[in-house]
């Protein structure tokens, strides 16, 4: 048997990210952790949270579209169009506050990440990015659209990733489809969620089986929201009406 933990979007919630692995290391049956990315950006503890992620020596990573476009701003490249009227002074704020010794890490985030577990394919990625656009940088928008969480969406989606077991993450809410070839499952936001807990997903593989568990995890997430005002973050508004 192995068991695993997902989580995905972080956003610079420092203590929703306590809370998760907390839970995570309290259970002894756990043995990897898989990251789906933005681990930094919206929220404000970026390099608590990075030297968190950092310290793990069970942790695989993968890039997220806020984290690459974050990097597009402290490596002087061009940055997203799409993002450019609601983040980017945001953005700016957080490169200016990111310690330099994390720039190697973030630069070099994959995109995706492939398993076999038990004779069966395991595909891990922040969200849908095509093959020919696997290379394109952050600023040309490889990211597929957000679709709406539904089976028809989520296939359509990932159609031609040969997987038994599809996770990603991006759109901030449950997505646990199964369309007998494939489960598709999004953990939700550990970061960003509209009240006082923060989610992660574990994955049980088990003779050839695949079993998903949901685990919501309360903190007190104050501190964070008091944040915003105590370190003056740019965007405040539209990020408490978006995504808290």
């Amino acid at each position: 048997m192995v068991k695993f933990a997902i989580l995905t979007d972080i956003h610079g919630n420092i203590d929703a990210l306590n809370a998760v692995l907390s839970d995570i290391d309290n259970r002894t049956d756990i043995d990897h952790i898989y990251n789906l990315g933005d681990n930094i950006g919206v929220g404000h503890c970026t390099n608590e949270v990075l030297e968190t992620v950092t310290s793990r020596k069970d942790m695989t990573y993968i890039a997220g579209n806020h984290d690459e476009a974050i990097m597009s701003v402290a490596n002087n490249e061009p940055y997203p169009e799409s993002l450019k009227s609601k983040f980017y002074e945001h953005h700016q704020w957080i490169v200016e506050h990111l310690d330099s010794k994390y720039y190697t890490f973030l630069n070099e985030l994959k995109r995706e990440v492939t398993k076999e577990i038990d004779g069966l394919k395991f595909y891990f990625t922040h969200y849908r990015i095509l093959e020919e656009n696997m290379d394109k940088h952050i600023s040309e928008d490889p990211f597929e659209p957000i679709v709406d969480p539904s089976l028809e969406h989520v296939h359509g989606l990932f159609n031609g990733v040969d997987a038994d077991f599809v996770t990603f993450g991006h759109n901030h809410v449950l997505h646990h489809f199964d369309d007998i070839e494939t489960i598709y499952f999004n953990p939700g936001s550990v970061g960003l969620n509209n009240d006082a807990y923060a989610v992660y997903g574990i994955v049980e593989v088990k003779d050839g089986a695949i079993n998903v568990e949901r685990v919501k995890v309360p903190y007190d997430n104050q501190p964070f929201l008091e944040g915003f005002d105590d370190k003056k973050v740019p965007g405040k508004q539209l990020i408490f009406e978006s995504f808290i």
